[in-house]
């Protein structure tokens, strides 16, 4: 009886869910039409379109999941439809910042060598910004125009360093704007930092290699014994049902998962290394 029930419940909603979005999307082409400016509709799009994605994908997961298994299926559809597209996005931004991390030591190194070749400092991120590929690239092309344009050079690798984000280019920007102040050998000491920025890099690559079977470990001891639970739901629905209906069985279920939880945060825990 509460299957059915959550399906059309679910069912209602993710149809409730569907007519907004597309409701939106022909909004948003008429506001290009009479001329709004486009960095507000593309603003908008990227951040409600996103979240009815994500809720409408769940409410299907969730309409999938309750058939399939019955409301644990339902939940872990719901848990899984929330957590692929936020695991996503935190695996795109760690390889931009490890593709930003690889680019800025040959960013300095390249600086460095532009100095000692009798460039100065404008001219030299003028040279990188031309040379390197995005993410990194584009960021020294708006520090090079901002130069150019007239804008004081502390102000602008402030700027840049905000663009960039992450503690090498806050690094990178201290070195430049305290030799602008005090003065001295730039291009050594942009030698020094290049070749730190790469031991540290070096250092986090094989890091990561050591501890990847222990992560692997701790994702698959944490997973297992949930689709254990969802296979006892499918295949076994009716035994589960009656555990639902009472107290120490539904008891007993949120102390399993609750300790589950528990215990792959603590393994996550462990292998954290703080910088």
């Amino acid at each position: 009886m509460i299957a059915p029930l959550a399906a059309s419940g679910l069912a209602a909603a993710a149809s409730i869910l569907a007519w907004r979005a597309v409701r939106f999307a022909r909004r948003s082409g008429l506001l290009v039409r009479i001329g709004r400016p486009a960095s507000e509709v593309v603003h908008r799009r990227r951040v409600v379109p996103t979240t009815v994605r994500i809720v409408f994908i769940s409410a299907l997961a969730a309409i999938a999941g309750v058939f399939i298994a019955g409301v644990p299926g339902g939940v872990s559809g719901v848990g899984i439809a929330v957590a692929v597209p936020t695991l996503s996005r935190r695996r795109r931004a760690a390889r931009r910042a490890a593709a930003v991390q690889d680019q800025l030591a040959r960013a300095v190194a390249t600086i460095a060598a532009c100095l000692r070749s009798g460039r100065s400092v404008a001219q030299a991120i003028e040279l990188v910004a031309g040379e390197l590929d995005p993410p990194l690239g584009p960021t020294f092309r708006r520090a090079a125009d901002r130069l150019e344009l007239g804008d004081p050079f502390p102000e602008t690798v402030r700027a840049w360093a905000s663009d960039v984000g992450g503690p090498d280019a806050r690094l990178a920007a201290g070195v430049l704007q305290l030799h602008r102040q005090t003065g001295g050998a730039l291009a050594g000491t942009l030698e020094e930092l290049g070749s730190t920025l790469r031991e540290r890099r070096s250092g986090a690559r094989e890091l990561r290699s050591l501890t990847a079977q222990a992560r692997l470990s701790a994702t698959i001891l944490g997973l297992l014994p949930i689709g254990f639970f969802l296979f006892l739901s499918a295949v076994a629905r009716e035994d589960l049902e009656q555990a639902y209906r009472t107290n120490i069985g539904a008891s007993a279920i949120v102390v399993g998962l609750v300790l589950q939880a528990a215990a792959y945060l603590w393994i996550r825990r462990l292998l954290r290394v703080e910088p």
